[in-house]
């Protein structure tokens, strides 16, 4: 079984390896300590059968990998294992195909019980986590959201632009994550200023969140 550590604390990813190690069969485990290193080793081997993937990393977060994950239709299964503890964020890490969220808080038993979940095919989150989620879900529906989207001239690609702005990426990483030129990414941001008035990137994220089309998931100021 071939696992991916992906997360910038290496003195965490050397004990999670030692959890590993727990598990009924030994595992091969990798450990990078960024989302540009995880996507090398991706590129070069997709046949990892687990990813545990940390949220908060420098340059590219852990919503950026799924994110790209999705885009390039790479199907692996992705645990976040993160002291991340806002909702909006965890619930972000789900909807991009996360198969679990697992706190760094949780004891060894505890985190070898919801690897094991999660390799037999089950989704685990924490006890209370789900209610968390379910209670802070916005009272707009999707498509309701995605009605909205059209009416204001906002394209679903151009809004996955403004959810990647608001984290913090450049246009160029912006392009590696989406898969598109940097040159059409800069057509995205240009719409998306016209649309919501903004004259710069920070003051678009700001008034996007004014706006309620994104929430408190990005993991960066957004740099003008």
């Amino acid at each position: 079984m071939k696992i991916l550590i992906i997360d910038d604390h290496a003195l965490f990813s050397d004990g999670l390896s030692h959890v590993l190690k727990q598990l009924d069969t030994t595992p091969n485990i990798t450990s990078v300590h960024n989302v540009e290193g995880a996507l090398q080793y991706l590129a070069e081997s997709d046949d990892y059968d687990l990813i545990l993937l940390d949220i908060n990393m420098p340059s590219m977060n852990g919503l950026t990998l799924l994110q790209r994950l999705s885009a390039d239709d790479i199907y692996i299964p992705v645990i976040v294992i993160s002291s991340e503890t806002k909702v909006g964020i965890i619930r972000k890490a789900m909807e991009l195909g996360a198969m679990g969220f697992i706190p760094k808080s949780h004891t060894t038993e505890e985190m070898i019980q919801a690897l094991k979940m999660v390799l037999e095919g089950s989704i685990y989150l924490p006890d209370g986590i789900q209610a968390q989620l379910e209670k802070a879900s916005t009272a707009v529906q999707v498509d309701g959201f995605e009605q909205r989207l059209q009416e204001m001239g906002m394209s679903k690609k151009q809004f996955q632009t403004l959810e990647l702005v608001a984290q913090g990426l450049s246009n160029q990483q912006i392009a590696t994550t989406l898969n598109r030129s940097e040159h059409t990414v800069k057509s995205h941001v240009r719409v998306l200023f016209q649309i919501l008035g903004a004259n710069n990137r920070t003051e678009c994220v700001k008034l996007a969140k004014e706006q309620l089309l994104i929430d408190e998931v990005e993991m960066a100021e957004a740099t003008e």
